[in-house]
């Protein structure tokens, strides 16, 4: 059975609420949209990209991490270069560990951070390729 956008969607974003990936998280887990425009928590957004319905379905999913700035030494506000870190090695641990679901995943690139001066945080993206044989 080929499975639509959202029911790929809400597995993804099961796996993660439920798993290591999800705990690691200091915040909440979303759902595109659903996150509320003016928290300030560590937060993970999970988001369908694309896919391709074939025998084998594929496609990617994208994940949206925020990670507040944190204070150094002389008081100003800095990338939490430790805690990206942390964050960015649970996404390989949640990729490399997925062997009792029935999507096959890969990185899709390195995981990235970016800082978005508007909330003053910083998003970690990370876009898994993934297979499903349907």
């Amino acid at each position: 059975m080929i499975k639509t956008e959202i029911e790929i969607e809400r597995d993804f974003f099961t796996f993660i609420r439920n798993g290591s990936l999800g705990n690691a998280i200091r915040g909440e887990v979303y759902r595109p949209d659903m996150r509320p425009a003016n928290t300030k928590t560590e937060d993970l957004i999970v988001k369908f990209l694309a896919g391709l319905d074939e025998q084998i379905q594929t496609g990617v999913v994208i994940l949206n991490i925020y990670v507040p700035d944190t204070k150094n030494s002389d008081g100003r506000m800095v990338r939490d270069a430790a805690r990206i870190g942390e964050l960015e090695g649970a996404i390989r641990s949640f990729i490399e560990g997925n062997d009792e679901t029935e999507y096959w995943m890969e990185t899709d690139g390195t995981p990235t951070s970016i800082k978005n001066e508007e909330i003053g945080q910083w998003c970690i993206t990370a876009r898994i390729h993934f297979k499903r044989i349907s």
